[in-house]
């Protein structure tokens, strides 16, 4: 067995169905389909009986969360790559997995192949040909266009299931750091992510941090301080700008400006008040 496509749902019945029919319509057959339902109160259990032909293992009961329900489908897979696709998530097309073995086949061996990322409503994204602890500490991958080894679960433990919409990027820095697993970037697309799903909920980036913090230990103090700087203001004008000496003076001083301005605010404030 090649591949061991994963979804988790719940009470996403339209979505499930969506994502179902891009799976069991695909050239390939060297995979096997697993389901994950959460106990759903719509119409997901309707839809996995309709089509309980094409879906090698589901089962719908309570779970703690999406890396639980994730963790219950890789203990149930048998392929030698697990690919996840949540409810709402679409193979690119039905030659997807076909492209996926030919491009692997002739690729050097590696644990996780990742690509590019197409969102329902956000940007096309490119990750580099090259992925090293520098990427991390600002970006992320897009879980549902990589290839992961199963292996690298059975030997270096599961997704975390303390962190409920992160575990997946805390998995990518653990391998890359504390496995030294190989990352290979390859050219065919995946998977069309349904961006309306848990991860663009609030509290990501706290989680993001935490999972810095887990795998580097005193260091990460450090690395989530560099994340923070990187995402502000004066983080990207330098990385638009330059980093001159003299550009990094002005915007010490810009920055030296706006904390005194806030702080005459609050005082204003505090006296209108």
């Amino acid at each position: 067995m090649i591949f061991s496509i994963i979804t988790v749902n719940k009470n996403n019945a339209s979505g499930l169905e969506k994502t179902i029919q891009s799976v069991i319509c695909q050239t390939f057959n060297n995979y096997e389909y697993i389901i994950i339902d959460g106990n759903s109160t719509d119409k997901s259990a309707e839809v996995l009986k309709n089509n309980s032909s094409h879906i090698h293992y589901w089962i719908s009961e309570p779970d703690s969360g999406i890396y639980n329900a994730m963790n219950k489908g890789i203990r149930k897979a048998q392929g030698k790559y697990c690919i996840f696709l949540n409810s709402g998530d679409c193979l690119i097309d039905n030659t997807t997995l076909t492209e996926l073995f030919n491009e692997i086949s002739h690729s050097e061996e590696a644990g996780i192949y990742y690509a590019d990322c197409i969102a329902t409503n956000h940007p096309y994204f490119q990750p580099p040909k090259m992925i090293d602890i520098n990427y991390f500490i600002s970006n992320n991958l897009n879980h549902q266009n990589t290839l992961i080894k199963r292996f690298l679960f059975l030997e270096h433990g599961f997704y975390n299931e303390k962190l409920r919409i992160s575990s997946d990027y805390e998995f990518w820095l653990r391998e890359l750091w504390t496995f030294k697993t190989k990352f290979i970037y390859i050219k065919t697309k995946i998977a069309i992510y349904d961006s309306f799903g848990i991860s663009s909920t609030a509290n990501f980036d706290k989680e993001l941090e935490d999972s810095i913090l887990a795998v580097f230990g005193t260091l990460g103090e450090s690395l989530v301080k560099l994340r923070r700087y990187n995402h502000s203001t004066y983080g990207m004008i330098i990385e638009t700008y330059g980093s001159s000496k003299l550009l990094e003076y002005l915007l010490k001083i810009y920055k030296l400006i706006i904390k005194t301005i806030n702080i005459l605010f609050k005082k204003r404030k505090t006296i209108i008040v």
